[in-house]
């Protein structure tokens, strides 16, 4: 059962509102209609609802730097490591890597938080490319914009639940089943079982979903805790053969160490997400960028501390032939009580999963409110507020995406995807610039920067195309260009075909229907 809402369901349960601002995104252009029902009349009431409900800014810095931990922390950490060396071919040019997609990220996190402060709008990219972009020229940015919406419903979010889901499968399995091992099947089936889990979850409810990402979080802490720990311990037991001699037989490939950041910076995603909840930002003028320089040195920290921790158990060779590289340096590490850590890290995977989700129903109803995607997915349940079309819609791509069960085919479309994305919001960046010069900044990043960091986003998108020539890229690429089709006849066009008028109409006399007798009961 759903009911038509513009609003995040989060925030559907708070009673306070406000009036249309003139310079109010395009997201909130819409009037929607709630339907009500006066009891003691026993009439249906129609009320107009105000646009937006009001965000209460409840961030604060350290909430804002805890949130950004906590989302890039993920399955990354856990499986990249064995990418980022089967390119490199050494561990010190490893670990060079590791270095320069953490100050990559913060270079790029930079130039979203200069944007974020010029277009202080909830929904991030898409905002930011309508409105960066469309100020040079509208019909380019609201195509873009509409672009990166069909792309991030349709690839970017399934393909991350998806890794998320495949990584907590293979890690449980290997804890669970260390003698006799995994097949591929029972790690397709496992993944999917958890997309339906987290499924039901995101559907039932919006606070069962916030108390499960509470848990994975105090996961992800102590794993990575542990893991350095232990590392830091080793070390001082002398175990530092494979960091000796540590750049012997790095790759004479340069093309090859475009590929090792693909995988090195799915490691770091998630340090653009803070702009997904400016406006529940408490003074993000300030917060915003400095939320973003506190916390991803941190995170570089820990994850230069984690992967020297995976050498110290660990030489190349064993690193690169582990199925999970974790579970192999706990073996090693910490003998029988692995399997606890094995308990932790799949479920430290499957946050990340839930996350994903979480987030991926919530840029459903944004692409629907800005009629980039059919208006029932602005939809939702009447009873629980949950983004239920929006859930099921991804979660169903993202068992999809689990078939193939390539992790690193997966990371790769997930990259190349994303980058294309971050680029063309370099050059949002760069077009406010000049259309909105007049706006105080409170951070402004120099031009040279932004353009650096644009050059690293188009080559991290084009050098993989080249070297590579994997058909995983042409898919992504394809399924970015199809949306296009429905561009034209569904958005410009505003065109509505029968079939869907008929169905509107239905469900909102079945919305009336059910609302006026819950509100009866």
């Amino acid at each position: 059962m759903v009911i038509y809402t513009p609003s995040d369901p989060i925030m559907a349960e708070s009673n306070s509102i406000h009036r249309h601002r003139p310079d109010q995104s395009p997201i909130t252009e819409h009037q929607h209609v709630s339907i009500t029902s006066n009891v003691q009349s026993n009439v249906l009431k129609v009320v107009l609802i105000p646009d937006e409900p009001t965000l209460k800014r409840h961030l604060g810095l350290f909430s804002g730097v805890c949130f950004i931990i906590g989302i890039i922390i993920g399955s990354g950490i856990f499986i990249s490591p064995k990418g980022v060396l089967q390119e490199t071919q050494s561990v010190g040019l490893c670990l060079i890597v590791w270095t320069a997609c953490g100050l990559i990220s913060i270079l790029g996190a930079l130039c979203y938080a200069e944007i974020g402060t010029i277009i202080p709008r909830n929904g991030a990219e898409v905002a930011y490319l309508k409105e960066g972009i469309g100020s040079v020229h509208e019909r380019t940015g609201d195509i873009l914009a509409y672009l990166f919406v069909w792309t991030s419903v349709l690839v970017i979010k399934p393909a991350s639940i998806a890794v998320g889901c495949l990584t907590f499968s293979q890690y449980f399995l290997s804890g669970i089943l260390s003698n006799c091992g995994s097949s591929p099947e029972l790690v397709k089936m496992l993944a999917i079982f958890a997309i339906l889990i987290l499924i039901n979850v995101n559907s039932l409810s919006v606070s069962a979903a916030n108390r499960l990402n509470i848990v994975f979080v105090i996961c992800k802490v102590l794993i990575i805790l542990t893991i350095i720990i232990v590392g830091l311990i080793r070390i001082g037991q002398g175990h530092t053969q494979s960091l000796q001699n540590s750049f012997a037989g790095t790759t004479k490939k340069p093309f090859g160490v475009v590929l090792a950041f693909y995988k090195g910076l799915y490691a770091f995603g998630g340090w653009h997400n803070l702009n997904t909840v400016t406006e529940e930002l408490k003074n993000p003028k300030r917060n915003l960028w400095l939320s973003i320089v506190l916390a991803l040195p941190c995170v570089i920290i820990l994850y230069i501390l984690t992967n020297i921790s995976y050498f110290t158990a660990m030489n190349k060779v064993e690193l690169l032939i582990s199925n999970a590289v974790a579970v192999t340096w706990g073996e090693v590490a910490l003998g029988s009580a692995v399997r606890v850590l094995v308990i932790f890290i799949s479920i430290s995977a499957l946050g990340a999963a839930n996350i994903s989700l979480y987030g991926a129903a919530r840029y459903c109803m944004v692409g629907a409110q800005y009629r980039y995607l059919p208006e029932f997915f602005a939809c939702v349940q009447t009873q629980r507020l949950t983004p239920l079309p929006g859930v099921v819609l991804v979660g169903v791509l993202a068992i999809a995406f689990c078939i193939p069960s390539n992790i690193y085919g997966l990371i790769d479309i997930f990259s190349f995807s994303t980058w294309i994305f971050f680029g063309l919001t370099f050059v949002a960046t760069l077009c406010c610039k000049v259309t909105k010069k007049n706006v105080q900044r409170v951070i402004n990043v120099p031009i040279p920067i932004v353009i650096i960091i644009l050059l690293i986003a188009i080559s991290l998108v084009i050098i993989p195309i080249v070297y590579n020539r994997s058909i995983r890229f042409l898919f992504a690429a394809i399924v970015m260009l199809f949306g296009l089709i429905f561009y034209y006849p569904f958005v410009y066009r505003k065109i509505e075909l029968p079939f869907m008028k008929k169905m509107n109409s239905t469900l909102q006399a079945f919305f009336k229907l059910q609302q006026a007798q819950i509100n009866i009961e």
